[in-house]
């Protein structure tokens, strides 16, 4: 095999994104998961300090009210926290 390697440079864009996963790996995220199953039914327990470089809910939010669901989870957003409900795959 004489496969020449041709290196590639990465975009400025590329860069800002590998020193972001850099500094999230740096700092940590402060949060608290729980998961319980009972029968078909998942719950999920999801809270994330707001401290974290994307904020509490990513993208730089803190705060989310409101519910989201398909045709097997619904997402409860409590203003601080995360609650997942979901049908799980037979």
């Amino acid at each position: 095999m004489n496969e020449k390697i041709i290196p590639i440079k990465p975009t400025s864009e590329e860069q800002r994104w590998v020193a972001l996963m850099r500094l999230n790996k740096l700092l940590g995220r402060k949060e608290i998961k729980k998961s319980i199953r009972i029968g078909r039914i998942e719950v999920d327990f999801e809270w994330r300090s707001k401290d974290n470089l994307w904020g509490r809910f990513g993208g730089g939010w803190n705060w989310h009210v409101g519910a989201q669901w398909s045709s097997r989870t619904i997402l409860i957003f409590c203003l601080v926290f995360m609650v997942r409900i979901g049908r799980a795959r037979p």
